[in-house]
């Protein structure tokens, strides 16, 4: 009989890894309030809400052209390091790398379009749209996603985590750099745009260190041995394609479509609501990527009953862990909201405790979406991604134009919702289906 510690996907494992993640993130997590502070109060409820709307811009573009490539090496690199086809493995994660790099190619030219489109309507003058574009380049430039999925496929969590603190590190000291010299939307781009370069940087380094011969550059040949090697991977990369741009991608267009509706002092703050309400995004981002190597994992080796026991375990934390947040947040949210960005932001209260409550719906339902993608049913994930967002779109259009950004918060707690029912329920019947 297998000792528990040696079961596939274990979720002491999962324990490990998130453990590892939050680690990361924890100094990360303190700095961004600070560095989230900073520029909420220097640059005003006007110039806060023109700097959200790049950044909601630049974030909507890259969610569109990513294809969560470290979804893709997990997901098909497992079987070979397995068997020892290291080779293999070496060759998918080269093509994933160039699924990046075509990715960011498009970002750009999309990006370039969409300054020349959306610039004026957003009020943004000559030199804002050039900084604009110029951000946007750069998030899209400095992709990490395979290098990702090559230390999460080699367990490599905690190297990860440690490259991972690069970010808020140097938004921080960004943040605080810009501050001193004269605060501008120029100058905190600036400052965003350094973290996501030297992360860039950082990842791929620590890929090479502890991971050596890992990664094939890409070749048509080597591309050519990856798609033979691994069937069914085009699907699988469409699928998870537009399942980010579906999620993530939406999400970030909200703020966009704020801008547009309401003006740009109510997507600041729809943004500043929204970013300390995503503290429970981030909870449930991380113990998404903690979670599918190891539901991964379980799948590959056929161990069914292992799979169930963590699926039922991990939803059921998740599920607990959103309700105890949400009345953390309840109770600490106004304080927390004074301190950070002062008194002319204190209206936004009842905006932050509805996006808690969208972000907690997020959290219930985080076991869903890499469950159904380990088991290879990124078509029932994107099903239901399709729902939300009609839902959240659709509300958008009805209730901004009454409500204003409290619209967009209830908006986005109804897709939050038709997400956790879809999941849960698509989710249920694939699990009876293999048992």
């Amino acid at each position: 009989m297998k000792k528990r510690d040696r079961r596939e996907g274990s979720l002491g494992r999962v324990f490990t890894n998130l453990g590892w993640l939050l680690g990361g993130k924890a100094m990360g997590a303190a700095l961004s309030l600070v560095y989230l502070a900073l520029a909420a109060r220097s640059l005003g409820p006007e110039g806060f809400g023109q700097f959200a709307l790049v950044l909601g811009g630049a974030q909507a573009i890259s969610a569109l052209v990513s294809c969560q490539t470290w979804q893709i090496v997990v997901r098909y690199g497992l079987p070979h390091v397995k068997e020892g086809r290291a080779a293999a493995a070496a060759r998918l994660a080269g093509f994933c790398l160039s699924l990046d790099m075509a990715g960011a190619v498009t970002g750009c030219v999309i990006a370039a379009l969409s300054v020349m489109v959306l610039g004026p309507l957003l009020g943004w003058s000559a030199q804002l749209s050039h900084a604009g574009l110029a951000f946007s380049f750069v998030i899209l430039l400095s992709g990490r996603s395979t290098a990702v999925g090559i230390l999460r496929l080699h367990d490599r969590f905690g190297v990860g985590a440690s490259a991972d603190t690069v970010t808020p590190i140097m938004r921080f000291v960004g943040a605080l750099t810009v501050v001193a010299i004269g605060a501008t939307v120029r100058g905190f781009l600036v400052a965003w745009a350094a973290g996501e370069i030297m992360t860039a940087i950082v990842y791929w380094v620590c890929v090479r260190a502890v991971a050596p011969g890992s990664l094939t550059f890409p070749t048509a040949r080597t591309i050519r041995f990856a798609l033979r090697e691994n069937a069914g991977i085009w699907r699988f990369t469409w699928m998870t394609n537009l399942n980010v741009t579906l999620d993530y991608g939406g999400k970030q267009m909200v703020v966009l479509l704020v801008g547009l509706m309401v003006g740009p002092v109510g997507a600041g703050h729809y943004r500043l609501a929204n970013q300390l309400a995503q503290a429970l995004a981030r909870i449930s981002e991380m113990v998404s990527r903690a979670i599918f190597p190891e539901l991964a994992r379980a799948h590959t080796a056929n161990a069914g009953g292992d799979f169930k026991r963590l699926l039922m375990r991990a939803t059921g934390l998740a599920s607990l862990a959103g309700i105890i947040i949400t009345l953390i947040l309840l109770v600490l949210g106004h304080p927390l909201l004074g301190l950070i960005a002062g008194r002319q932001y204190a209206g936004i209260y009842p905006l932050l405790l509805l996006l808690g409550v969208a972000a907690a719906l997020d959290l219930a339902s985080v076991v869903c979406a890499p469950a159904l993608t380990a088991m290879g049913k990124p078509g029932q994930v994107l099903l239901g991604r399709v729902c939300a967002n009609i839902c959240l779109f659709g509300s958008l259009a009805v209730l901004v134009p009454w409500f204003g950004t409290i619209g967009a918060a209830d908006a986005t707690i109804i897709a939050s919702g038709v997400t956790l029912v879809v999941f849960g329920v698509t989710l249920w019947r694939a699990v009876r289906i293999t048992a």
